[in-house]
């Protein structure tokens, strides 16, 4: 068997447990191969990308040659050898991305293959040591490194379980989400953001992304708003994600009013550490390896409008009454036809409490 057809058996899924271990060990170790490994995977998905613009340029170009031949004698005959050239096609497009109405917003998944890209980084990258003599960290992050994800899992699996830090869990999450795990991704990556003070940005951004994986539009908002309220790196592309998902909003129009309702998901231990801890600090409650998060309703000063919210980052001790600061996050269109709401006014991300 050629590279060529081993990487397509792998990327096919038809590869026997031992035949992936030995793929992945080649991953790791030849570096001729690995550069092939990624080569045609990029080309596999820059072709189904490439199949879904020239099936929406066909529609397109149909609807126009309808328009035109509208005035001519043989528009009957134009029209059906139209129709009959668009059904082959569109049977054709249908088995290879799936039906959709290309004149319709993207989806959530949409989105997410739009705006993820993998976590760039060296920190696996480990020369002239011996593969026997790495430490399972230098081999976890050398997995990541080389794009082997069910490895770099595996390996950070136990990792966390025998060194929890910042860098660990914010791996194994980004691992996860590589590997399409998104609701193991978001428990990790929330275990960075609640926990420590390192990898908080990076986690913040793939949190975000983790959600819209998962189809979680509130939880996605709530994440990206997060990002864009503070100083980040990922600022300019959680808004434009958000843009896209039929959403702005505004830092500067701040809004102030009671919390009217308010859950925290664990409830938490209100004699616990307010800040996050570098991973020595010992909780009174450990929420590492489990999500924690806030979401309620709170309401403008004069009663007249509520907004929802939801954070994965809970404002610690917040209760129904206390004033909050707050940022409205404004609709600017609707994405799917469907129920009209839940009788609130939109959604907010709360800043802090007075």
């Amino acid at each position: 068997m050629s590279d060529f057809e081993l990487i397509e058996e792998y990327l096919s899924g038809k590869l026997s447990p031992e035949e992936k271990r030995k793929f992945r060990s080649r991953l790791l170790n030849d570096p001729a191969f690995n550069q092939e490994f990624q080569e045609l995977k990029e080309i596999r998905l820059q072709v189904r990308q490439n199949a879904r613009n020239d099936i929406k340029s066909f529609f397109d170009g149909i609807e126009t040659s309808i328009e035109k031949d509208k005035t001519t004698k043989d528009q009957t005959v134009m029209k059906k050898v139209i129709s009959i050239a668009a059904s082959l096609v569109l049977i054709a497009a249908i088995s290879y991305i799936g039906l959709r109405d290309f004149n319709s917003p993207p989806s959530n998944q949409e989105l997410f293959n739009q705006h993820f890209t993998s976590y760039n980084s060296l920190t696996g990258q480990v020369r002239g040591t011996a593969e026997e003599n790495l430490s399972l960290e230098d081999k976890a992050f050398m997995a990541f490194d080389a794009k082997d994800f069910y490895a770099s899992e595996e390996m950070l699996t136990s990792l966390v379980a025998a060194e929890p830090s910042a860098m660990n869990y914010f791996y194994l999450g980004a691992s996860q989400l590589e590997l399409g795990k998104a609701e193991e991704a978001i428990k990790n990556l929330n275990t960075v953001i609640n926990n420590y003070s390192g990898f908080k940005a990076q986690s913040e951004w793939y949190l975000a992304l983790a959600h819209l994986k998962n189809n979680d539009e509130d939880a996605t908002i709530g994440s990206l708003a997060n990002v864009i309220t503070r100083e980040s790196e990922y600022k300019e592309k959680a808004k434009s994600l958000l843009e896209e998902m039929g959403y702005t909003l505004n830092t500067d129009d701040m809004d102030s009013g009671p919390v009217i309702i308010v859950v925290r998901k664990p409830p938490g231990n209100p004699d616990a550490q307010d800040d996050a801890p570098d991973g020595s600090s010992n909780f009174d409650e450990d929420t590492r390896g489990r999500r924690l998060f806030q979401y309620g309703i709170v309401s403008d000063m004069a009663g007249e409008k509520s907004y929802s919210f939801m954070t994965d980052q809970p404002i610690d001790n917040l209760g129904e009454g206390d004033l909050a600061l707050f940022v409205v996050v404004e609709r600017k269109f609707r994405r799917f036809r469907g129920r009209s709401g839940d009788g609130l006014d939109g959604r907010a991300f709360i800043l802090d409490k007075y």
